[in-house]
């Protein structure tokens, strides 16, 4: 009955052929299929790197989309979460020798639990309010790592000790990070769709789009918002510890920056805000064609590749207000999975 009101059953009579909401499609069954193919291929080390950064940036744009797409809750500082699980498991492995396999989660729950407390003290605050006081948490988490010398070594960073073994979550080749950034990007792929077709999914989408109401209905706005953005900054953590392991360096100009948040937001509008797909049609988009614009001009041309990148986020923003999941969608001759 629930699926009646709102109007996104799963098409009967098999599976669809564009994404939709509480259905899975043939687009994405051949979208994953891909991956695995180019996983599989042993592809030049400059080609890896480009596929593992879009894999760890899909994954990133679907942890911000639990809250800023589904709750409606704008950050533009989710880099603080990202730096914050980043430096956990790698002070963590570091300093006092624990595992990264057991710093990753440790990072995780710190991330989540700043999430909501953000999401709590600001519960009052909408639209710009709200977004400038994530972009204050991230100012105050590069502040901090910057600062704190003794700790995180400040301008210096911290560096990790390539000694490479499955125990170290470090690998001799790369194709070895392009699994475990596929792995962690399924993974939040598949619990991004068991969000938005369940009952606490429902509950987000009702508070986004009309809190008295959802207040009305018996839900609590508070606690919904509050778990969506914990949720959120507890996968976005993992994604920061994922980037440590791969890089094996950090410093806070690079992990906990302003343009590594305004990227996670962009990619998940791009994609098409609400939907599962559109943040990783967004991340497959955007960061090869940032990569090779920066690898091809960044030298030669200094500045050009971000006016091209900048005049393609241009267009399709223009041509393509649902994002590039409408688009999608539109051209498989379906609705497809339009903003929920």
């Amino acid at each position: 009955m629930l699926t009646r009101v709102v109007g996104f059953s799963p098409r009967a009579g098999g599976l669809p052929r564009a994404p939709q909401r509480g259905a899975l499609s043939w687009f994405e069954i051949v979208l994953c299929l891909a991956c695995l193919a180019l996983v599989a291929l042993r592809l030049p080390p400059s080609l890896q790197d480009i596929f593992v950064l879009s894999f760890l940036w899909a994954g990133l744009a679907l942890a911000w989309n639990i809250a800023g797409g589904y709750a409606g809750l704008i950050s533009f500082g989710h880099m603080a979460f990202f730096g914050i699980g980043a430096y956990t498991s790698t002070l963590l492995n570091v300093k006092a020798g624990v595992n990264p396999w057991i710093g990753i989660w440790v990072g995780a729950a710190l991330a989540a639990i700043v999430g909501a407390l953000l999401s709590m003290l600001c519960a009052r605050l909408r639209g710009p309010f709200f977004i400038l006081s994530t972009l204050a948490v991230a100012e105050i988490v590069r502040i901090g790592a910057l600062n704190w010398v003794s700790l995180t070594g400040g301008p210096m960073g911290v560096s990790i000790m390539p000694v490479a073994s499955i125990a170290n979550m470090v690998f001799d080749s790369k194709q070895a990070y392009m699994v475990l950034m596929l792995g962690y990007l399924v993974l939040l792929y598949g619990l991004s769709k068991v969000i938005e077709g369940s009952r606490y999914g429902y509950y987000l989408f009702a508070v986004r789009d009309n809190e008295d109401a959802a207040s009305a209905a018996g839900i609590n706005p508070l606690a919904v918002r509050t778990a969506a953005m914990g949720a959120s900054a507890f996968l976005t953590a993992i994604g920061g510890s994922l980037f440590a392991q791969y890089f094996l360096y950090l410093d806070p100009t690079s992990v906990v920056s302003l343009e590594g948040s305004f990227q996670i937001a962009l990619l998940a509008a791009l994609g098409g805000l609400g939907t599962t797909i559109g943040p990783v049609l967004g991340a497959f988009a955007i960061i090869p064609l940032s990569e090779l614009l920066r690898a091809y001009l960044g030298s030669s041309a200094n500045g050009l590749h971000l006016i091209i990148y900048g005049g393609v986020v241009i267009v399709v923003m223009l041509y393509f207000p649902g994002g590039l999941a409408a688009a999608v969608g539109r051209v498989l001759g379906s609705r497809g999975e339009g903003r929920s």
